[in-house]
């Protein structure tokens, strides 16, 4: 009975940790290759291989004349493929307002989130960005452990925050916004036609890269920030068109 209670006991944690080797367990998240995708995104894919495993300048030059618009089998048959390394909670912080001190000393100032701001800080991805982000949400419905988890909520963002400015003071409205960090095996998969091993003959045929990191949106709720911050000094703040808060 107790040797049948451990074995329960080690499934479920196995379950629960991420592989090491996610590619080998897990479906792809994203493919690109020359039929979905622009061939440029495949060139620079290989280009940036080359210029990693190749040990001089000579050897360099030679990837990149093996790789051109002219090696069209050696573009089309490669391709780059994303699985899911890790995922971990965390957050995001986005300016989300103008930078704004009060020159009146008569009157606190007031300051607000600019409008439909978390729609543009939301549309700023890259194009393959936003498509990691929406495959990685079909994927995650189907997890049983974030069946709990809202997606993409900011229907009931606090857009009626007020922040109210001293005199000489600065603000500047932040968005934090919560996230699924999910760090990406980015595994850049090269055709047998583009000869990268005549080059470097340890050259396994991919390179498999994690310095993909998506953040999957969760919600947010925009705060208040006094002082001097990475987007908020004296030198780009401004004070006219202010708005005043009326004494009780």
């Amino acid at each position: 009975m107790m040797i049948i209670i451990i074995l329960i006991l080690i499934q479920f944690v196995l379950s629960t940790i991420p592989s090491p080797h996610p590619s080998s367990l897990t479906k792809p998240i994203l493919k690109l290759s020359t039929k979905t995708h622009d061939k440029q995104i495949i060139i620079d894919a290989l280009l940036d291989v080359a210029n990693k495993i190749s040990s001089s300048s000579h050897d360099l030059t030679r990837f990149q004349q093996l790789v051109n618009e002219h090696n069209r089998q050696c573009i089309e048959n490669s391709k780059i493929v994303y699985h899911i390394n890790t995922i971990k909670l965390g957050h995001k912080i986005f300016e989300a307002s103008e930078c704004r001190s009060n020159l009146n000393h008569k009157f606190q100032s007031i300051l607000k989130p600019s409008d439909n701001i978390h729609n543009l800080i939301l549309q700023s991805d890259s194009n393959i960005d936003l498509q990691l982000k929406m495959n990685l949400v079909d994927e995650f419905i189907n997890y049983e452990q974030f069946k709990e988890y809202k997606f993409n909520d900011f229907q009931n963002l606090n857009y009626d925050l007020i922040c109210l400015i001293d005199y000489q003071q600065l603000m500047q409205v932040g968005l934090k916004q919560n996230v699924l960090e999910v760090n990406m095996e980015r595994n850049v998969q090269v055709a047998p036609n583009c000869q990268f091993n005549m080059i470097n003959p340890n050259f396994k045929g991919y390179m498999i890269d994690y310095e993909t990191t998506t953040n999957v949106p969760l919600n947010g709720t925009f705060f208040c920030h006094k002082g001097k911050s990475l987007t908020c000094n004296r030198a780009i703040a401004v004070s006219t068109g202010s708005r005043y808060k009326l004494p009780d």
